[in-house]
């Protein structure tokens, strides 16, 4: 009996170890004090700073040791008015009280339950209200905005006319009230398909506009942008700076200016080389010209000045026309292509017609009613000559025409008007611009000109006037 009571004790404590245990590893502090520390003490004594800090292991500053939150991310966020620190992915908030003789004191303002469906989620605060956007959980990424209620200490959806997902590809600008994200990833593992584990991207462009809580479409990523986030994995730990985001891709930064629709690329080494000792963003934040990295282990900041002289602007922006346009674009001018083809193919065929109606004419042997006796004469004074392979002058033609004797004023006149009606009616008849009688100036006296037939009309010219 005593062996049956020895194991049902046995069993009691185990139990009552196991629910303490685990009720230890739940519990938060509701309120904590830090010591005086370099780095909180730069951090506010920036009044005007508005930042994110990720912090790195060695520089949390929640205390959860002991607690299921022990191997979770903190992230300090900073305002004008405000300091915040979450703890990544779960939706938990400390907010700073005051700062008390030498320390610090922090209390919990929420009472989350829900945790890890918004891991790497994109925590920020616009207008005194703090959301959180997006974020990785329950097999999928989400879309979804979500902002803290003060009042019940909870998180709430907020209901957007879209659902556009970012694999941390986004940035807030605090100034215009927008949530930029260039391209989507579609993570869904409750989709068969290993498309759907690593990620479906779509590459339109969006904005969600804060105040209307309504995703507006800017375009299609670049060409070129698609490139440079070929290999993006999910994450949200870029370094964020006025206008957009700087990320480093094989080794070389690039300036996202989400704002101006542009793209700049660092030219100097030495910056480059800090961003990648500092790939990993913790401990990092830009304040006005400067950046400024906090060093744990040595418990110093490391500044670095940061200048757009620094970069060097790419030919392309982040974002360009909508693919849905540029079809309609192309079909556009498909369709002006077809109809100008359509009404030069029907020119064409009224000209052939005409020419042929023209060519029936001439076999009739009526086309010399659209010559007058002395334009056929002078016709058949050119085209003897030009048989000959030589010109005719001037005071022959002033003999075919009848008008010798009269003055050199008059004679050029009437030789002009034959020749140039002569010239429109072969035009007309054989449907060309080539003109029948052309003029060439005399060799040994340049004042003057002769004229002739060129060769490949003389069998035109012969056709019409049934010369064989």
């Amino acid at each position: 009996m005593n062996y049956i009571k020895s194991i049902i004790f046995t069993i009691f404590l185990l139990l009552a170890f196991s629910i303490s245990n685990n009720a230890a590893m739940l519990d938060l502090p509701e309120h904590f004090k830090v010591p005086n520390n370099p780095f909180l003490d730069k951090i506010t004594s920036f009044k005007e700073l508005d930042a994110k800090v990720f912090l790195s292991k060695e520089n949390k500053i929640i205390p959860t040791e002991g607690t299921i939150f022990k191997f979770n991310g903190q992230e300090l966020l900073k305002t004008k008015d405000d300091l915040y620190l979450f703890i990544s992915q779960t939706g938990v908030i400390y907010q700073l009280e005051e700062k008390v003789d030498s320390f610090y004191s922090f209390h919990r303002i929420d009472v989350t339950i829900n945790i890890n469906y918004n891991i790497e989620c994109n925590n920020f605060i616009w207008n005194k209200h703090i959301y959180s956007y997006g974020g990785y959980g329950f097999w999928k990424l989400n879309g979804h905005l979500r902002a803290f209620n003060f009042l019940d200490k909870e998180w709430d959806i907020v209901p957007t006319n879209n659902e556009i997902v970012s694999n941390g590809y986004n940035w807030v600008s605090k100034k215009e009230g927008k949530l930029y994200v260039p391209f989507q990833a579609i993570v869904n593992a409750g989709i068969a398909g290993p498309e759907s584990i690593s990620g479906r991207r779509i590459y339109d462009s969006y904005y969600l506009d804060l105040v209307t809580k309504k995703w507006v479409k800017l375009g299609s990523l670049n060409a070129s942008a698609k490139k440079l986030v070929a290999d993006a994995n999910i994450t949200n730990s870029f370094f964020a700076v006025d206008s957009g985001y700087i990320y480093l891709v094989q080794d070389e930064a690039y300036y996202f200016n989400f704002i101006d629709n542009k793209i700049y690329k660092s030219k100097n080494s030495e910056l480059n080389q800090f961003f990648i000792r500092r790939s990993s963003s913790k401990d990092i934040f830009l304040y006005k010209d400067s950046i400024y990295s906090y060093s744990p282990q040595q418990q110093i900041y490391i500044t670095k000045k940061l200048s757009v002289d620094y970069f060097e602007l790419l030919s392309y922006p982040i974002w360009g026309l909508d693919n849905n346009y540029f079809y309609a674009i192309a079909f556009l001018v498909f369709l002006i292509f077809t109809v100008v083809f359509s009404v030069w193919l029907f020119n064409r065929s009224v000209y052939k017609k005409l020419e042929q109606s023209q060519l029936k004419i001439l076999k009739s042997k009526s086309i010399n009613q659209a010559f007058v006796g002395t334009e056929v004469a002078l016709i058949s004074l050119l085209l003897a000559a030009s048989k000959k392979d030589n010109n005719t002058e001037i005071h022959e033609i002033n003999h075919v025409l009848g008008i010798k004797d009269k003055n050199v004023g008059l004679q050029k006149k009437v030789r002009s008007d034959i020749i140039n009606a002569i010239n429109e009616k072969f035009q007309f008849i054989t449907q060309s611009e080539s003109p029948l009688i052309c003029s060439v100036r005399k060799e040994d006296d340049k004042r003057f000109y002769e004229y002739f037939i060129p060769a490949s009309e003389l069998k035109s010219i012969e056709r019409i006037l049934d010369k064989n």
